[in-house]
Protein backbone atom coordinates (compact mmCIF):
# COMPACT_ATOMS: atom_id res chain seq x y z
CA UNK A 1 0.00 0.00 0.00
CA UNK A 2 0.90 3.61 -0.09
CA UNK A 3 1.15 5.96 1.67
CA UNK A 4 0.95 10.09 1.51
CA UNK A 5 3.83 11.39 3.71
CA UNK A 6 3.19 14.68 5.59
CA UNK A 7 6.08 16.05 7.54
CA UNK A 8 5.75 17.11 10.80
CA UNK A 9 8.19 20.76 11.99
CA UNK A 10 6.83 21.41 15.18
CA UNK A 11 8.79 22.34 18.33
CA UNK A 12 11.82 19.73 19.65
CA UNK A 13 11.29 17.72 16.98
CA UNK A 14 14.52 16.75 15.15
CA UNK A 15 14.96 18.40 10.99
CA UNK A 16 15.16 14.82 8.91
CA UNK A 17 16.78 14.80 5.81
CA UNK A 18 13.51 12.88 4.36
CA UNK A 19 11.47 16.37 5.63
CA UNK A 20 13.69 18.41 3.52
CA UNK A 21 13.46 16.59 0.47
CA UNK A 22 9.72 16.45 0.68
CA UNK A 23 9.96 20.10 1.26
CA UNK A 24 12.33 20.44 -1.96
CA UNK A 25 10.22 18.01 -4.35
CA UNK A 26 6.58 18.90 -3.73
CA UNK A 27 6.21 22.27 -4.60
CA UNK A 28 7.77 20.99 -8.68
CA UNK A 29 5.78 18.04 -8.48
CA UNK A 30 2.50 19.74 -7.45
CA UNK A 31 2.80 22.15 -10.00
CA UNK A 32 4.02 19.75 -12.65
CA UNK A 33 0.90 17.61 -12.00
CA UNK A 34 -1.30 20.37 -12.13
CA UNK A 35 0.20 21.83 -15.62
CA UNK A 36 1.23 18.10 -17.09
CA UNK A 37 -1.41 18.72 -20.17
CA UNK A 38 -0.71 22.31 -20.69
CA UNK A 39 1.29 22.50 -24.07
CA UNK A 40 4.34 25.05 -23.99
CA UNK A 41 3.60 28.87 -23.17
CA UNK A 42 3.29 31.20 -20.58
CA UNK A 43 1.20 29.75 -17.28
CA UNK A 44 0.97 33.22 -15.65
CA UNK A 45 2.95 36.83 -14.90
CA UNK A 46 4.66 39.18 -17.29
CA UNK A 47 2.71 42.37 -16.85
CA UNK A 48 4.65 45.38 -18.33
CA UNK A 49 4.94 48.71 -17.79
CA UNK A 50 7.47 51.90 -18.14
CA UNK A 51 8.81 54.11 -15.75
CA UNK A 52 11.52 56.73 -16.07
CA UNK A 53 12.83 55.30 -19.44
CA UNK A 54 12.93 51.48 -17.92
CA UNK A 55 10.77 48.83 -19.35
CA UNK A 56 9.50 46.66 -16.26
CA UNK A 57 8.59 43.19 -16.67
CA UNK A 58 6.83 41.24 -13.87
CA UNK A 59 7.75 37.84 -12.44
CA UNK A 60 5.72 34.85 -14.35
CA UNK A 61 5.86 31.46 -15.23
CA UNK A 62 5.96 29.45 -18.42
CA UNK A 63 5.80 26.13 -19.68
CA UNK A 64 9.64 25.22 -22.04
CA UNK A 65 10.10 21.38 -23.17
CA UNK A 66 7.69 20.13 -20.03
CA UNK A 67 10.01 21.88 -17.39
CA UNK A 68 7.87 24.72 -15.61
CA UNK A 69 10.10 27.96 -15.06
CA UNK A 70 9.83 30.38 -12.77
CA UNK A 71 11.01 34.01 -13.70
CA UNK A 72 12.17 36.81 -11.78
CA UNK A 73 11.01 40.43 -12.69
CA UNK A 74 13.12 42.05 -15.27
CA UNK A 75 14.04 45.58 -16.12
CA UNK A 76 15.25 46.47 -19.27
CA UNK A 77 16.78 50.17 -20.20
CA UNK A 78 15.03 52.05 -22.93
CA UNK A 79 17.57 54.40 -25.21
CA UNK A 80 16.35 57.32 -26.51
CA UNK A 81 16.84 55.64 -30.20
CA UNK A 82 14.37 52.65 -29.07
CA UNK A 83 11.24 55.31 -28.92
CA UNK A 84 8.44 55.11 -31.96
CA UNK A 85 10.38 51.93 -32.71
CA UNK A 86 8.50 48.29 -32.91
CA UNK A 87 9.23 46.10 -29.82
CA UNK A 88 8.76 42.98 -29.34
CA UNK A 89 9.47 41.35 -25.41
CA UNK A 90 10.60 37.70 -25.84
CA UNK A 91 11.44 35.43 -23.31
CA UNK A 92 14.58 33.52 -24.31
CA UNK A 93 15.62 30.04 -22.59
CA UNK A 94 18.95 28.70 -22.78
CA UNK A 95 19.77 25.16 -23.31
CA UNK A 96 18.89 22.64 -20.66
CA UNK A 97 21.42 21.11 -18.19
CA UNK A 98 21.45 19.44 -15.47
CA UNK A 99 24.11 19.17 -12.58
CA UNK A 100 23.93 16.39 -9.55
CA UNK A 101 22.02 19.12 -7.44
CA UNK A 102 19.71 21.05 -10.20
CA UNK A 103 17.99 21.23 -13.15
CA UNK A 104 19.49 24.53 -14.73
CA UNK A 105 17.93 26.86 -17.88
CA UNK A 106 19.19 30.11 -18.29
CA UNK A 107 16.54 32.65 -19.13
CA UNK A 108 16.94 36.22 -20.46
CA UNK A 109 13.72 39.25 -21.13
CA UNK A 110 14.87 41.70 -23.76
CA UNK A 111 13.23 43.75 -26.66
CA UNK A 112 13.91 42.97 -30.09
CA UNK A 113 13.37 44.97 -33.09
CA UNK A 114 12.89 41.15 -35.36
CA UNK A 115 9.50 39.97 -34.81
CA UNK A 116 9.96 36.14 -36.05
CA UNK A 117 10.58 33.92 -33.19
CA UNK A 118 13.24 31.04 -32.67
CA UNK A 119 12.46 27.92 -31.09
CA UNK A 120 14.18 28.99 -27.95
CA UNK A 121 11.77 32.27 -27.87
CA UNK A 122 8.86 33.12 -26.35
CA UNK A 123 6.99 35.99 -27.09
CA UNK A 124 5.46 38.12 -23.94
CA UNK A 125 3.94 41.07 -26.07
CA UNK A 126 4.69 43.85 -28.34
CA UNK A 127 4.79 47.59 -28.35
CA UNK A 128 5.84 50.75 -29.70
CA UNK A 129 6.28 53.83 -27.21
CA UNK A 130 6.32 57.75 -27.78
CA UNK A 131 8.99 59.78 -26.03
CA UNK A 132 7.09 60.73 -22.74
CA UNK A 133 4.31 58.18 -22.81
CA UNK A 134 3.25 55.67 -20.61
CA UNK A 135 2.96 51.44 -21.62
CA UNK A 136 -0.79 51.17 -21.03
CA UNK A 137 -1.74 47.36 -20.15
CA UNK A 138 -5.79 48.66 -19.75
CA UNK A 139 -7.72 48.82 -22.93
CA UNK A 140 -10.28 51.07 -24.25
CA UNK A 141 -12.37 48.25 -26.42
CA UNK A 142 -11.95 44.36 -27.73
CA UNK A 143 -10.00 46.08 -30.75
CA UNK A 144 -7.59 48.52 -28.78
CA UNK A 145 -5.83 45.09 -27.60
CA UNK A 146 -3.99 45.39 -30.89
CA UNK A 147 -3.22 48.79 -30.85
CA UNK A 148 0.50 49.56 -31.20
CA UNK A 149 1.32 52.90 -30.03
CA UNK A 150 1.80 52.90 -26.30
CA UNK A 151 -0.30 49.89 -26.07
CA UNK A 152 0.70 46.20 -24.94
CA UNK A 153 -0.08 44.07 -27.64
CA UNK A 154 -0.87 40.66 -26.40
CA UNK A 155 -3.02 39.27 -29.23
CA UNK A 156 0.00 37.08 -30.33
CA UNK A 157 1.56 35.78 -26.77
CA UNK A 158 1.31 31.91 -26.82
CA UNK A 159 -0.17 31.39 -23.40
CA UNK A 160 -0.12 27.34 -22.43
CA UNK A 161 -3.67 25.29 -22.52
CA UNK A 162 -4.44 22.22 -23.06
CA UNK A 163 -5.19 21.57 -26.61
CA UNK A 164 -2.21 23.53 -27.47
CA UNK A 165 -1.35 27.00 -26.85
CA UNK A 166 -4.64 29.49 -26.54
CA UNK A 167 -5.23 33.06 -25.84
CA UNK A 168 -4.12 35.58 -22.99
CA UNK A 169 -6.05 36.24 -20.83
CA UNK A 170 -6.76 39.45 -21.07
CA UNK A 171 -8.29 39.20 -24.50
CA UNK A 172 -10.92 37.19 -23.23
CA UNK A 173 -11.59 39.23 -20.05
CA UNK A 174 -12.07 42.35 -22.86
CA UNK A 175 -14.08 40.00 -25.20
CA UNK A 176 -16.72 39.60 -22.10
CA UNK A 177 -16.57 43.05 -20.78
CA UNK A 178 -17.61 44.13 -24.87
CA UNK A 179 -20.65 42.10 -24.54
CA UNK A 180 -22.10 44.09 -21.13
CA UNK A 181 -25.18 45.96 -21.93
CA UNK A 182 -26.37 43.82 -25.05
CA UNK A 183 -28.53 41.10 -25.48
CA UNK A 184 -27.34 37.95 -26.15
CA UNK A 185 -28.12 34.33 -26.97
CA UNK A 186 -26.84 31.58 -24.91
CA UNK A 187 -23.80 30.66 -26.42
CA UNK A 188 -22.62 34.26 -25.43
CA UNK A 189 -23.96 34.27 -22.05
CA UNK A 190 -22.46 31.07 -21.72
CA UNK A 191 -18.66 31.79 -22.94
CA UNK A 192 -18.85 35.45 -21.50
CA UNK A 193 -19.25 33.65 -18.25
CA UNK A 194 -16.43 31.30 -18.98
CA UNK A 195 -14.49 34.32 -19.58
CA UNK A 196 -14.75 36.06 -16.41
CA UNK A 197 -14.79 33.12 -14.33
CA UNK A 198 -11.46 31.16 -15.47
CA UNK A 199 -8.03 32.51 -15.60
CA UNK A 200 -7.28 30.17 -19.05
CA UNK A 201 -9.97 29.44 -21.39
CA UNK A 202 -8.60 26.26 -23.46
CA UNK A 203 -8.06 26.52 -26.96
CA UNK A 204 -10.54 23.58 -28.36
CA UNK A 205 -13.55 25.65 -26.18
CA UNK A 206 -12.94 29.03 -27.99
CA UNK A 207 -13.23 27.54 -31.40
CA UNK A 208 -15.84 25.30 -30.89
CA UNK A 209 -17.49 28.89 -29.54
CA UNK A 210 -16.91 30.09 -33.30
CA UNK A 211 -18.03 27.25 -34.61
CA UNK A 212 -21.22 27.16 -32.89
CA UNK A 213 -21.93 30.79 -33.26
CA UNK A 214 -20.92 31.24 -37.38
CA UNK A 215 -22.22 27.19 -38.07
CA UNK A 216 -19.42 26.26 -39.87
CA UNK A 217 -17.57 23.04 -38.68
CA UNK A 218 -14.69 23.40 -36.15
CA UNK A 219 -11.69 24.44 -37.49
CA UNK A 220 -7.85 25.47 -36.35
CA UNK A 221 -6.75 28.75 -36.09
CA UNK A 222 -3.71 30.32 -35.27
CA UNK A 223 -3.66 32.92 -32.42
CA UNK A 224 -4.13 36.17 -34.36
CA UNK A 225 -7.09 34.51 -35.96
CA UNK A 226 -8.52 33.38 -33.46
CA UNK A 227 -8.58 36.90 -32.13
CA UNK A 228 -9.94 37.92 -35.41
CA UNK A 229 -12.95 35.75 -35.52
CA UNK A 230 -13.78 36.51 -31.69
CA UNK A 231 -14.57 40.32 -32.63
CA UNK A 232 -16.11 39.53 -35.90
CA UNK A 233 -18.90 37.82 -33.00
CA UNK A 234 -19.06 41.16 -30.92
CA UNK A 235 -22.35 43.15 -31.42
CA UNK A 236 -22.36 45.01 -34.32
CA UNK A 237 -22.72 48.46 -32.68
CA UNK A 238 -19.62 47.36 -30.28
CA UNK A 239 -17.61 46.90 -33.63
CA UNK A 240 -18.68 50.23 -35.08
CA UNK A 241 -17.78 51.94 -31.55
CA UNK A 242 -14.38 50.11 -31.62
CA UNK A 243 -13.59 50.81 -35.58
CA UNK A 244 -14.22 54.83 -34.53
CA UNK A 245 -11.73 55.12 -32.03
CA UNK A 246 -8.29 56.16 -33.48
CA UNK A 247 -5.98 53.32 -33.00
CA UNK A 248 -3.04 53.90 -34.81
CA UNK A 249 -1.17 51.15 -37.11
CA UNK A 250 -3.04 48.26 -36.62
CA UNK A 251 -0.16 45.16 -37.20
CA UNK A 252 -1.71 41.45 -38.23
CA UNK A 253 0.96 38.68 -39.21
Amino acid sequence: MLNGVFPVFAKGRVLKKESIEYLRDFPYELASLAYEKYSDGVLSGFSASVKDGRLFVSKGAVKYKNNIIAVSENIIEIAETDYERFFYIKLITGELRETPDYKICPVEIKTDASGGLLENEIELGRFCLNPGAVLRCEYDSFSDLRTPENTLDVTRVYYAGIGGPTLHPAILKEYARAWAGFPAEPADLIFVMMCLNSDVIHRPSIEYYISAKTGGGCKEYRLPELYLKLEELLPQSERKRSADKPRGRIIIE
